[in-house]
């Protein structure tokens, strides 16, 4: 499986290649010509998809330590494509980008305060970093955001989801007993 990041990423995840051999025990070499990594996923698909993935939050500005939680079996990434959802105007990709992060960073922080998630907003992506459950909570909030919902809107729905989220986390804990 190959996968490519932009240049100024390329060294990062060339160092990384060592310690990614030795998490995974997948075969990972890197094309001068095409720039781009080369996964091997014969010997363990599911560990090669893992690598990829962990090479690709690293291309779309996660830092390395970041990007590594998704070697664990709990974490998985996320991307949404700005110009599926909203086109590729430049100006209503500015626009949709500026709501997602808010005046001064705030919804972003708080996206990412209630979700336990990480966010990283590039070109046209906005990438998330988490467990599953709070990558979905974190996924909606975003995509409310998108649609041109207020942001208090948004807000009330993180605090709605997360509130079910412990219900429901306290109620299995009460069920395994």
């Amino acid at each position: 499986m190959f996968i490519s990041v932009p240049d100024e990423k390329i060294n990062i995840v060339k160092s990384l290649i060592s310690k990614l051999k030795e998490l995974s025990g997948a075969e990972i070499t890197y094309d001068e010509n095409t720039k781009t990594f080369n996964v091997d996923s014969s010997q363990n698909p599911y560990e090669a998809m893992k690598v990829i993935s962990v090479i690709r939050a690293i291309g779309l500005g996660f830092s390395v330590d970041e990007s590594l939680k998704l070697l664990s079996d709990d974490y998985m990434l996320d991307v949404i494509d700005l110009k599926q959802s909203v086109g590729s105007n430049p100006e209503t990709l500015r626009r949709i980008k500026g709501r997602i992060i808010g005046e001064n960073g705030k919804a972003k922080k708080i996206i990412q305060e209630y979700t336990g998630v990480s966010i990283s907003i590039t070109d046209h992506f906005v990438a998330i970093i988490g467990i599953y459950d709070q990558v979905q909570i974190a996924r909606k909030a975003i995509e409310l955001l998108i649609e041109g919902k207020e942001h208090s809107t948004v807000y009330k729905y993180l605090d709605k989801a997360e509130a079910e989220l412990v219900y429901l986390s306290k109620n299995r804990s009460y069920n395994l007993k």
